[in-house]
């Protein structure tokens, strides 16, 4: 077993020796190993999903707004949900794109567009890509982002280039590992850990890295968690770096918990990250855009709702609307 990071970027964590990797596979350091087993996969597909009816009855849809005004101001700290895991987040001037996947994927319809045409969204600094799962990391995509965008850098896991350097032409890509801290422009970029894994094809398990990333500007940090599933990574974070404004957490595609538990949180999980990550507000991601699970679409907010009221901390939640600024200023 041997220890990879990028050595040409620096490491935040000084008893971090790199991510184990056999020559092949990435592992999970301080984690349980996690494989998905077809097993499991075929009982889902082949056991009948007890919620099948109220998820067909239930044709919620979030907030949607066309206006794109916010745009014009390179001066406020904001967040702005675009679907599923796609953030566009402003801090000291300078944007990130998260995870861009606005379109259909393989077999799966996304529930509702884009409602404002994605030729307005300019001026992106830098596109940020979690892990190689293609609700995460789409060809198509990336390629409308950068037909209007020139961003600055690609900033993404360990190996990622192999999978998306065909696609972004000149655009310069950079690689971390884990609490390895991007060179960048502006607020610092960190990328960080997760409880998931990788695949594209069925020959291809964890050849590349996943992950998280943490944006800290002179105002306001923001933790992005991509896909995870719980685990003490979250406190860790929290730890180490104080004063998260906004954690960026997944709490879909979560059911049955035999199959996504390890790498989806839930809603009861995502709110102990929320809290392991001590920030102060949380917003919640990864529902409601496609059907990858068995939970109605509008199952995973209004369970958060219902444990955040639960706990007296409702002004904390988040839900984000689709192209609907929260702001880091006044949040």
């Amino acid at each position: 077993m041997q220890f990879i990071d990028n050595p040409e970027l620096p490491t935040l964590r000084t008893d971090w020796p790199g991510h184990p990797f056999d020559g092949k596979r990435f592992g999970y350091p301080e984690m349980p190993d996690f494989y998905p087993s077809w097993r499991t996969v075929a009982k889902m597909v082949l056991t009948p999903n007890p919620r099948r009816a109220e998820k067909k009855a239930d044709d919620w849809l979030p907030p949607m707004s066309a206006d794109t005004a916010y745009l014009d101001d390179r001066r406020a700290d904001w967040i702005v949900w675009l679907g599923h895991a796609c953030f566009l987040i402003q801090l000291d001037g300078v944007r990130y794109l998260t995870d861009p996947v606005l379109y259909d994927l393989p077999f799966i319809s996304r529930r509702f567009g884009l409602p404002a045409g994605i030729e307005q969204f300019t001026g992106i600094d830098y596109l940020l890509l979690s892990h190689d799962h293609r609700d995460h990391c789409d060809e198509r995509s990336l390629k409308a982002v950068l037909q209007h965008n020139r961003p600055r850098k690609i900033l993404t896991a360990l190996r990622m280039g192999g999978v998306i350097d065909a696609w972004v032409g000149d655009t310069p890509v950079e690689e971390a590992g884990w609490y390895q801290q991007y060179h960048s422009d502006g607020p610092d970029v960190v990328f960080l850990p997760a409880r998931h894994w990788c695949r594209r094809g069925l020959l291809d398990f964890n050849r590349r890295l996943w992950g998280s990333f943490l944006l800290r500007g002179s105002r306001h940090t923001v933790y992005f968690g991509a896909d995870s599933g719980y685990g003490t990574h979250f406190r860790q974070i929290g730890e180490r770096f104080p004063g998260i404004d906004a954690a960026i957490i997944g709490v879909g595609a979560y059911q049955p918990r035999y199959m996504m538990a390890p790498m989806h949180a839930g809603p009861a999980e995502g709110k102990q990250a929320f809290e392991d990550l001590g920030s102060r507000l949380l917003i919640p991601m990864h529902y409601g855009t496609y059907d990858l699970s068995r939970e109605p679409p509008s199952d995973p907010l209004r369970s958060l709702e219902r444990l955040f009221d639960k706990a007296g901390r409702g002004a904390q939640l988040r839900p984000p609307g689709v192209n609907v600024p929260i702001s880091l200023t006044t949040g």
